[in-house]
């Protein structure tokens, strides 16, 4: 489904939230409202495909609200890349280096998404520099998220790696997360997740319930990683 996205006004401080650490590429409110107006919601269903792998790419994606999943069959297995929330970027790498998508996304839950056609984008980008910079910013920031996720992937118990990821996803109310996506994103077995979780539970770290992990005791998770 498509609709008109919400007046401009009501998304530069929301955009320039999601694009990178403003500190390091200031933009101005122009450029900001040049890049909503090209925007366009779209709005996806819990358990629809956004894209498929291999697909060409020819919008990037802005996650206005939901979760999206990014995630590929490895060796018979699927395994999910990434779990992206409210105010993600996905789809412009693979659009720069004109690659087929690496992944394909689906929306867990009821997701929005606000899309830009590629040609737009580029022609924003070789317009205004600022905007270029900054979205430069925000891919290397994303790139730098990942080598820290694939770090703690290759060191550490699966207590430390589920301790990592807790404490990266922690938020006020809880994260929303099923045992099955945790341990695709893990790369491990669904019973050995729980496990780690019960074991984390038992010292008080985190509390957990339907689709849901509380942090509990964030100092508490960060000495289990340190123990690594």
């Amino acid at each position: 489904m498509t609709t008109a996205t919400a007046p401009p006004s009501e998304l530069v401080n929301w955009l320039g939230t999601c694009l990178g650490r403003g500190e390091l590429a200031p933009l101005s409110c122009g450029d900001l409202e040049e890049l909503a107006t090209h925007l366009v919601e779209r709005r996806h269903a819990g358990g629809t495909t956004i894209y498929e792998r291999n697909q060409l790419p020819d919008q990037v994606y802005i996650l206005r609200s939901g979760t999206v999943e990014l995630a590929r069959d490895i060796g018979g297995r699927r395994v999910v890349v990434q779990l992206l929330r409210a105010g993600s970027v996905f789809g412009d790498i693979p659009l720069f280096l004109r690659t087929g998508e690496p992944t394909t996304a689906r929306a867990v839950e009821d997701s929005t998404v606000l899309a830009i056609d590629s040609l737009t984008l580029f022609s924003l980008l070789g317009q205004k520099p600022m905007l270029a910079r900054r979205w430069l910013v925000s891919v290397a920031q994303r790139m730098a998220e990942m080598q820290d996720r694939v770090s703690d992937l290759l060191s550490g118990s699966l207590d430390c790696q589920v301790a990592s990821w807790l404490l990266r996803e922690a938020g006020t109310d809880g994260i929303s997360v099923s045992q099955q996506t945790l341990a695709r994103l893990l790369g491990a077995r669904r019973t050995s997740v729980n496990q780690s979780l019960r074991r984390l539970e038992a010292k008080g770290l985190i509390e957990t319930g339907y689709r849901r992990v509380g942090v509990l005791d964030q100092a508490g998770l960060e000495a289990v990683i340190s123990d690594r």
